[in-house]
């Protein structure tokens, strides 16, 4: 441990000689980098120190694309000044190499990185204690299995509601972001939670002649309970991943920069196009934060955690850039490196998700397309279906999910893709000529590509559901009385759990900051109130004033401007090798101005 503290103090010092003029000082970075990676992969293998290595391997990821950054930067200045940019990226690094310093600093052992707990690790241990209660058979009862006495019971009801409200708190802050027609169900069975766990409790505490079958019915309820709104985030994040990964098209940095040149200091559509484009933001985090935990390696965890520590990063930083003036280097780099980071989160995200997943998805989503414009022909909800049908054809580039298509029979399932690819091209085009052509023979095209997409889906392990689409929601969708009633009653006694929206990823951030300092662990009647927040046509979320706007306010042009210029003045083997390979690469002195 002292050997890592002093190579990390090492780093820091050469970090110092930046500002002095030192045109080395890149160059050893590099070199005292590669040593410590060096003797933390030999610490990590030998110590199998699990929760330590994906910080670990965090930092030093962003502390790679961070020194990349500063050497793109110190050629475009050519090392005759520290550009705004430079300093920026040098703050990242410095940020990381202290996390790393106290990681790795005597007496810090209690704030080390704790256990994950992810959505699914939480439910799978709720599920798992809840068993000790369902596996009860009053004919054929196992003792040891059936907790021994009241207070044993009462432990363990105590151990699932800390994890229910774990699980709710994440629940809520997907919901928070989720499409304005998942809010409602979302809500609703947040809620049912909360009563069956109420319930549950309740039950624990007052023993009677039928306590064990009691307490089997009311856990029953919540495995239900749980079971369905696991199912129902997994198919609301499919369906926010298309939209989100068309947003990053629709509100794009390059779109941003456009509009606020030819925009006055006041104009509303500016602000409101940045609103979009930071609810992107965050609907991407969340869908970081839940992909993480389907990561299959460490190595695929690290890349997610560090696209989001990236966009968390630069949340502070990146719009204001473009609205300052005179700082179009500095915003063009950070453009750049939101487009690289963006970039490395999609591809991520493809490997992780389950291909017939995403092919039952795109087709929900597009057969309710097709019958909303059979109903109302708008070609812009068109060019978004085919845009969106695109992240299928994104998704099978990668090796590794192309090789699902060649285990299908036959090889079907390639041919039914390039068909798809064919058709899709078809929609495309007949849009672009959409003014002379009637909107029926453009919905019979769509119909043809839903046709081909359901072969496709059918041909992919054809078996786990009778029809492949996700489950309906009519019967989640409860009545809006019922879902409602006695919330006030059951948030009494649940308010220790909070939404994920002020959680940090890596960098406490002035706004986090903020955040934290001001946020009140209990939650409200209103934050299970998703349908409170309002929805624009295309289904963004307009932040209200007492959530989000006033967690990450964005200031209006004049202002940020204002404060631009103020602040101007998977295995651990197997990721730290990649870096490992990466540092020597950069230790071998190969920056020059």
């Amino acid at each position: 441990m002292e050997v890592l503290k002093k190579k990390l103090e090492l780093c820091l010092l050469i970090l110092n000689r930046s500002n002095r003029g030192d045109v080395n000082w890149l160059n050893d970075l590099c070199a005292a980098l590669l040593e410590f990676s060096t003797l933390v992969h030999s610490s990590l293998c030998t110590q199998n120190q699990s929760e330590a290595s994906e910080l670990v391997c965090l930092c030093l990821s962003q502390i790679m694309i961070c020194i990349r950054q500063v050497e793109n930067a110190m050629k475009l200045a050519c090392g005759t000044s520290v550009s705004v940019s430079h300093q920026y990226f040098l703050e990242r690094i410095q940020w990381c190499l202290k996390r790393l310093l106290h990681l790795y600093s005597e007496g810090s052992r209690a704030d080390k990185v704790g256990p994950e707990c992810s959505f699914l690790k939480l439910v799978d241990a709720t599920l798992d204690t809840l068993a000790l209660f369902t596996s009860h058979n009053e004919e054929n009862t196992d003792p040891s299995n059936f907790p021994k006495s009241p207070q044993e019971v009462l432990s363990l009801s105590q151990n699932i509601r800390a994890n229910i409200d774990l699980i709710l708190g994440q629940s809520l802050g997907f919901a928070n972001v989720a499409l304005s027609q998942d809010k409602t169900a979302l809500s609703a069975l947040c809620q049912k939670v909360i009563r069956e766990c109420n319930a549950f409790q309740n039950e624990c505490q007052v023993p009677s002649v039928s306590y064990q079958a009691n307490l089997k019915l009311r856990a029953m309820t919540i495995e239900q309970a749980l079971f369905q709104l696991e199912d129902f985030i997994n198919d609301a994040l499919l369906r926010l991943v298309f939209t989100c990964f068309l947003d990053f098209e629709k509100f794009s940095v390059d779109k941003i920069r456009t509009l606020l040149r030819n925009s006055s200091d006041d104009d509303a559509l500016a602000d409101e196009f940045i609103a979009d484009f930071d609810v992107n933001i965050d609907r991407a985090t969340q869908i970081g934060i839940f992909a993480i935990s389907f990561a299959p390696n460490l190595k695929m965890k690290t890349m997610m955690r560090s696209c989001l520590a990236s966009f968390e990063s630069l949340d502070t930083t990146l719009i204001p850039s473009l609205q300052a003036h005179g700082s179009d280097l500095h915003s063009a780099i950070l453009e750049q490196h939101f487009n690289e980071e963006a970039s490395k989160f999609k591809a991520a995200l493809q490997e992780i998700i389950d291909s017939r997943a995403l092919l039952g998805c795109c087709l929900e989503i597009l057969s309710s397309g097709i019958s909303a414009a059979e109903k109302l022909y708008d070609k812009q909800r068109l060019e978004d279906l085919a845009q969106m049908a695109l992240l299928l054809v994104e998704h099978f580039q990668l090796e590794v999910n192309r090789k699902v298509l060649a285990e299908t029979k036959n090889q079907v399932g390639e041919e039914y893709y390039h068909q798809f690819v064919r058709i899709l091209r078809e929609c495309k085009a007949i849009l672009m000529c959409a003014s002379q052509v009637e909107p029926q023979r453009i919905l019979k095209r769509f119909k043809i590509l839903r046709t081909i997409l359901r072969k496709l889906h059918g041909c992919l392990g054809a078996g786990k559901h009778e029809d492949g689409l996700p489950n309906p929601l009519g019967p989640l969708l409860l009545d809006e009385t019922y879902a409602t009633k006695g919330v006030d009653e059951d948030l009494t006694q649940f308010s220790g759990f909070t939404t994920g929206l002020g959680g940090s990823i890596l960098y406490d951030t002035e706004r986090r900051s903020r955040v934290n300092r001001a946020k009140d662990n209990k939650i409200t009647t209103n934050a299970l109130d998703i349908k409170s927040f309002k929805t624009k046509p295309n289904g963004n979320v307009l932040r209200r004033e007492s959530l989000r706007t006033v967690m990450f306010k964005r200031q209006n042009i004049a202002e940020s401007r204002k404060l631009y210029t103020t602040i101007s003045n998977q295995s651990a083997d197997l990721q730290i090798t990649d870096i490992l390979d990466q540092l020597t690469g950069m230790s071998n002195g190969y920056f020059e101005c």
